[in-house]
């Protein structure tokens, strides 16, 4: 993993083997801290089901560096080496767990374009005791990510059907994955995650900069009309926040992703900020990886509404009004809640009045669940709520009635009272 620079420089180390090994940088660490929490939470998601004895895993990381870092005097590992450490912890709990076994098979493909970066992870993987598996179920690729990826792609499609892929891409700046290659993963497999950095800072002082090359900006999809358009909207007030939030809907639409998270990180000491974007096909994904960004309280934060519906550019609404700009801690927490429960009311009404399918706790959060901080439990929490005021009537797909639930299936269905309570007329008559 590499430590983000802005556009078109590279980092100011290397590793070498003998030489010293660069330091981390907090925001780093932050970075790594996501990738071992949703590896964990992928295959806790995917080996619930008892009947099943093992799973089929890629894990990609594009970028890998060297694999090793100093961190305040102290050496730590870098994502290579960390994501080999959380298979192997998450194998070890199914070990202890499952009485018929269970296994994991995992392949890893670690990719770098500089040789002597290759030739220092594969140093260390030796030293670790990974030396034999190095060309078995260990790959190690000297090459840019977008010069390897079709053949990795290829690879994961001859090891069966489900493609379960996990696509770690921490690169430069933003332009050296192209939306291009991000597309063909996810047009190409079946079940592939995509996990990028994208320093979206560097993006938008390229459009402050009249003399700047912008030939790079055709690397996620964007023609001359586009940069106009971006452009010209730096003449509204909160125009950084505004591009920011323009730029969500890019990628999504662009990248061939139904779900996606975007948050940033702050790095310390720089007003610099870039996202950790996760982009899926599936909104259990997108909800795995929506509770590890509220249980790493701090680190990450959302610019943009509580609630859903929580970014893009509203005509006549202030930028910057109602931002979490705590992080996900209890204040944002709270205010998403609250403004779920505003919202919650018209929906369940719009689809009564609509008399849509039966509505369903996973058509109201995946439907919504981009560009929102909003993650099920907060669905759950107010759905409890409008149950227990009598306003609504939540069942399980076998009919029963979830009188005491605190928490609700995907599947569970959601249907108004005949007559609306005061709390759902108030929130109606707002609307």
């Amino acid at each position: 993993m590499r430590e983000i620079t802005t556009m078109g420089k590279r980092p100011s180390y290397d590793w070498i083997l003998g030489g010293a090994l660069p330091e981390l940088g907090r925001h780093s660490v932050a970075k790594h801290e996501v990738f071992d929490r949703y590896i964990a939470a992928y295959i806790r998601t995917l080996t619930r089901n008892h009947l099943k004895r093992a799973l089929n895993l890629t894990i990609v990381d594009g970028f890998c560096g060297g694999g090793r870092y100093i961190l305040e005097n102290m050496e730590v590992d870098g994502s290579p080496l960390r994501m080999l450490a959380a298979v192997e912890r998450a194998q070890s709990e199914l070990d202890a767990a499952r009485v018929l076994g269970f296994e994991i098979k995992a392949d890893f493909v670690f990719i770098d374009d500089n040789p002597n970066h290759v030739e220092f992870l594969r140093d260390q993987l030796h030293r670790r005791g990974h030396g034999a598996r190095i060309g078995k179920d260990i790959r190690i690729i000297t090459s840019t990510f977008e010069a390897a990826c079709p053949g990795v792609i290829e690879r994961i499609q001859n090891k069966g059907r489900a493609h379960r892929s996990l696509f770690f891409l921490d690169q430069y700046g933003w332009s050296d994955v192209t939306f291009a290659t991000i597309r063909e993963i996810m047009g190409k497999l079946a079940n592939p995650e995509v996990i990028l950095t994208f320093m979206v800072d560097s993006l938008v002082n390229l459009l402050s900069d009249k003399m700047s090359d912008f030939r790079a900006l055709t690397a996620i999809d964007y023609g001359r009309d586009d940069i106009r358009a971006l452009i010209a909207l730096k003449q509204q007030k909160g125009w950084k926040r505004i591009i920011q939030n323009t730029v969500y809907g890019h990628i999504q639409a662009r990248t061939g992703a139904a779900f996606y998270t975007p948050f940033f990180i702050h790095p310390e000491k720089s007003n610099r900020d870039y996202w950790l974007v996760h982009l899926s096909k599936h909104h259990q994904a997108r909800e795995e990886m929506g509770k590890i960004h509220w249980g790493l309280e701090n680190t990450f934060e959302h610019f943009g509404r509580t609630g859903f519906n929580a970014l893009g550019f509203i005509p006549g609404v202030d930028v910057c009004e109602d931002v979490l700009d705590f992080g996900f801690n209890d204040n944002a927490r709270s205010r998403s809640e609250a403004a779920v429960l505003d919202q919650l009311p018209r929906l369940i009404h719009a689809a009564a009045i609509r008399d849509d399918a039966p509505l369903t706790k996973q058509a109201i959060f995946a439907s919504r669940c981009n560009d929102t901080p909003v993650v099920g439990d907060i669905v759950d929490s107010q759905l409890a709520f409008l149950r227990d005021e009598k306003e609504i009537v939540i069942t399980a797909a076998d009919g029963s009635v979830r009188r005491s639930a605190k928490q609700f299936a995907w599947d569970d269905r959601i249907q108004r009272v005949r007559d609306p309570g005061l709390f759902s007329m108030l929130r109606l008559n707002a609307a």
